[in-house]
């Protein structure tokens, strides 16, 4: 190998060590911005729960004022004869919106979990992948090596 040649394979070298370090260095200042919007994600839907409840309470805090307020035999339906029915279904579609949700929410943290088993997956290809090249690539160079060094004799 001459030294023009070695002087460009280290001056490759330190270039492919450079852009491995800046991207390295990048993922770092990436990800520590990641437990920051995780935090402010948690406290948005915090804050959206706790107004929405407020909201509730207060809508049906105005409907019951104002049927408690009006007089009987105006504005305000009789609800008597079918109160239990109503409570009773009520009380039936909440149940079952809660089993909807549960088994849409756990839908949803199993895909995210699935998604994190394929990304290891992903590594582990890449790594076997970087490994079958790099070994491909030392083949050729060997054989390009030995059929060089036929003729330079």
């Amino acid at each position: 190998m001459t030294e023009k040649s070695k002087e460009n394979t280290t001056e490759n070298t330190e270039v492919l060590d450079t852009y491995k370090q800046n991207l390295l260095r990048t993922v770092d200042e990436i990800s520590k911005y990641q437990p920051q919007y995780a935090q402010s994600i948690s406290n948005l839907q915090q804050d959206y729960f706790q107004v929405t409840k407020e909201l509730i309470n207060r809508s049906f805090a105005i409907q019951k004022s104002w049927y408690g307020n009006t007089p009987r035999d105006t504005l305000t339906p009789t609800v008597a004869p079918y109160a239990e029915q109503y409570k009773k279904q009520s009380n039936e579609i909440t149940s079952q919106a809660f089993h909807v949700f549960d088994t849409a929410n756990q839908l949803a943290i199993d895909m995210l979990n699935s998604a994190r088993e394929n990304i290891k997956l992903y590594g582990k290809t890449f790594d076997t992948v970087t490994e079958f090249n790099a070994n491909l690539a030392n083949t050729w160079t060997n054989f390009f090596t030995s059929a060089q060094k036929q003729y330079v004799k």
